[in-house]
């Protein structure tokens, strides 16, 4: 199904979403749709996998400090970049990247336009994976940014593991992501936008007096962005393609992964996810919104479908079995139209007024012109 994403659920019952290396998705990116029971917070698993140990596929980020700035382009070698709670127009409008706006909409103008950034409106997230001495290194940042934060996994060595993971957890509260292992500073600072203007996740209420599950009870809309949607800011601001343009990744089609797979995990106790049922008639949840696509809890159990759909979920149905659709429409009837052709005879009345009140006018000219002589006369003869 186009748009769809590649989905299993694990042994444990977790809901995996997978990122193949020139894969589909990579191209046209995917949405997802859950369940939710939580309300408050939000906790996602990204990671990455390879066939042989991730020093194959990682690139070295180098250090970061004042005696030597580090190789700052190597999360871009393993890079997914992901979204919420997109309408699809919005989806469609972010493939392509991202507009560049007025000055005015940066938090600082002058170091963002530095290292070839440009203001944006709105700005959507990407991780990625690079190597730092011994350790897998995951970085966090807003496609766009010019800065980016990082969290080295002790306990994953890239040359004795081929896979490694962070926690990403989502504050409604504080309204920040920040990694669970190393507690990102919230007091984050940018550049080339402003903090209002960053995504947020949204979670819906459902309203459906039908909807029997009470526990989870929050839609959640999860996005992945095609490599389209970072392109151009990777690679001017941490490629640097303007300089060198022969590297592998300032290419048109440039892949933006080394290593096999990436993913995404959520949990089986914060999520349940969604897949279409066409046979439900449409009802509604918490928020107004427009579609006409239905859909189902996936049930518990190794059957469920391995696909979800690329319609974001609006004005979604939520009941858990199949009802009769609603009957079609009965068939249109309009009233009976007549003329009213009365202002053509209107029009002649007024006509025939204006002529009867000339002729008035003119009669009582020579009238008063008869008495005025009259009057004359009268007085020249008796002074004569």
């Amino acid at each position: 199904m186009p748009g769809s994403c590649d989905v299993e659920m694990d042994k444990d019952g977790n809901i995996k979403l997978w990122y193949f290396k020139h894969s589909n998705t990579t191209k046209e990116g995917c949405s997802i749709d859950f369940v939710s029971k939580y309300d408050d917070n939000i906790t996602l698993e990204f990671g990455v996998q390879h066939n042989k140990n991730l020093d194959d596929c990682l690139a070295y980020s180098g250090k970061y400090d004042r005696a030597e700035s580090g190789n700052m382009s190597a999360m871009t070698s393993n890079l997914l970049a992901f979204s919420f709670s997109l309408k699809n127009v919005e989806f469609d409008r972010v493939k392509g990247g991202y507009a560049e706006k007025h000055g005015s909409f940066c938090s600082n103008a002058s170091f963002c336009y530095s290292s070839r950034g440009k203001c944006l409106e709105v700005a959507d997230y990407s991780i990625g994976w690079a190597r730092n001495e011994d350790y897998v290194q995951t970085t966090i940042q807003l496609v766009g940014e010019n800065r980016f934060w990082t969290c080295n996994k002790r306990d994953h060595k890239h040359n004795q593991n081929n896979e490694a993971s962070s926690d990403l957890y989502y504050d409604f509260d504080g309204k920040s992501f920040e990694f669970q292992e190393c507690h990102l500073d919230t007091n984050k600072s940018f550049r080339c936008l402003k903090e209002e203007n960053i995504r947020k996740p949204e979670l819906w209420k459902i309203m459906d007096e039908d909807y029997t599950n009470k526990e989870y009870n929050h839609l959640f809309t999860f996005h992945i962005l095609p490599t389209t949607s970072m392109q151009t800011s990777m690679q001017n601001i941490w490629i640097k393609c303007h300089e060198d343009a022969d590297k592998e990744d300032c290419k048109e089609n440039a892949a933006f992964q080394q290593c096999d797979k990436m993913f995404v995990k959520f949990g089986k106790i914060s999520f349940k996810m969604l897949v279409p049922d066409n046979s439900v008639k449409t009802t509604k949840i918490g928020k107004s919104v427009e579609s006409t696509d239905h859909w189902e809890t996936e049930p518990d159990s190794s059957t469920m479908p391995t696909m979800s759909t690329e319609e974001p979920p609006w004005k979604i149905d939520w009941r858990l079995r199949p009802t009769t659709p609603p009957p079609t429409s009965p068939t249109r009837t309009f009233p009976k139209v007549t003329f009213d052709f009365s202002w053509t005879r209107k029009a002649s009345e007024k006509k025939n007024s204006a002529g009867v009140l000339i002729i008035m006018c003119i009669v009582i000219l020579l009238m008063v012109f008869i008495a005025v002589f009259i009057i004359c006369t009268a007085t020249a003869f008796n002074g004569g």
